[in-house]
């Protein structure tokens, strides 16, 4: 429709108009096949925001589909200058409604079951030939031999809450009194096992479905696990727990947004502000409090040191092995 109402009102002949946009019918359907087919088979900006990849798709689809219609206005009108005009107008006007489909059909799963049920296919033949191995030496053993419970805790709240701080006050604390420990942090992991995630929802789910893997590795060899982690939405959190069982702790350190954005150590949320980092919790991205933590530590107007007391009382009794 587009391209018939330009094409008419450059070449003042609706007749023209027509021509050329029947025409596009044809060759822009079979160019804009051929041009999804190719990034769909293209693994590049995955990982980023869909933003980027839309508005890359956009430019690249526009310049294609601008030389198509350069070329049936030249064609169909007898007059290179009238498809060079179509195009430079087009080169504005589809670039918005390729953008605005694009975010549209985002929104929709519709063609996307094929790729999901052929994921889900792939991965249950493949588990389907693995069988978990036991081995003499389990955690009992280990629970045993190091004199201690091992389980995961985790610390969530939002940046700046206190988390990292407490769960190192607690570490130490722990392993001076002889007990097995380690303490991932967000941070850290992003620095090595999760570095090819974004902070994007579905790359947060899988960096806290990594985090609950390890953790329950962890847990297995008899190790206390503190685990730091903004850890935003509730069913992320719900999903640790289903990995971990009975061997998951939920501890919410509450903090308000505005006391962790006066302490702003890494200077994170000002730059949150200033636009210069996307979906950062608490500013351009939920946090959802949990709501039934097997521990809630609110940290105003308390020290770190009493916070890491609160929550060792809490866990004491867990670390006790069953006699």
């Amino acid at each position: 429709m587009d391209t018939i109402i330009l094409s008419w009102i450059i070449s003042g002949d609706l007749k023209i108009g027509f021509a050329i946009g029947g025409a596009e019918v044809l060759t822009k359907m079979t160019l804009y096949y051929f041009h999804e087919r190719i990034w769909f088979n293209t693994r590049i900006f995955i990982i980023q925001t869909s933003h980027i990849r839309h508005l890359i798709k956009t430019v690249t689809w526009r310049l294609v589909g601008t030389i198509d219609t350069m070329f049936m206005g030249w064609i169909i009108s007898g007059d290179p200058t009238v498809g060079l005009k179509i195009g430079a107008l087009e080169l504005v006007t589809k670039m918005a409604l390729y953008y605005l489909h694009e975010r549209l059909w985002h929104r929709t799963d519709f063609g996307l079951v094929e790729v999901i049920e052929e994921n889900d296919q792939e991965k249950s033949s493949v588990s389907g030939h693995l069988f978990k191995q036991d081995y003499e030496i389990d955690r009992r053993s280990r629970n045993e031999a190091f004199g201690h419970n091992s389980f995961m805790v985790l610390l969530t709240g939002l940046s700046g809450s206190g988390k990292s701080t407490i769960a190192n006050l607690v570490e130490k604390e722990l392993s001076q009194q002889g007990y097995k420990t380690y303490l991932l942090d967000g941070d850290n992991v992003r620095l090595g096992l999760n570095k090819d995630l974004s902070f994007s929802e579905e790359d947060r789910e899988e960096n806290l479905r990594r985090i609950a893997e390890v953790s329950k590795l962890f847990v297995d060899s008899g190790t206390i696990v503190l685990a730091a982690f903004v850890s935003p939405l509730r069913k992320d959190r719900e999903m640790m727990r289903e990995i971990l069982s009975e061997d998951f702790m939920e501890v919410f350190i509450d903090t308000p947004l505005e006391i962790c954005e006066q302490r702003d150590v890494k200077g994170l949320y000002q730059k949150a502000r200033n636009g210069e980092i996307p979906n950062f919790t608490g500013i351009s991205a939920p946090y959802e409090q949990p709501l039934n933590p097997e521990i809630s530590i609110k940290t105003l107007n308390s020290t770190p040191e009493f916070c890491a007391e609160q929550l060792m009382e809490q866990i004491m009794p867990k670390i006790q092995l069953k006699k």
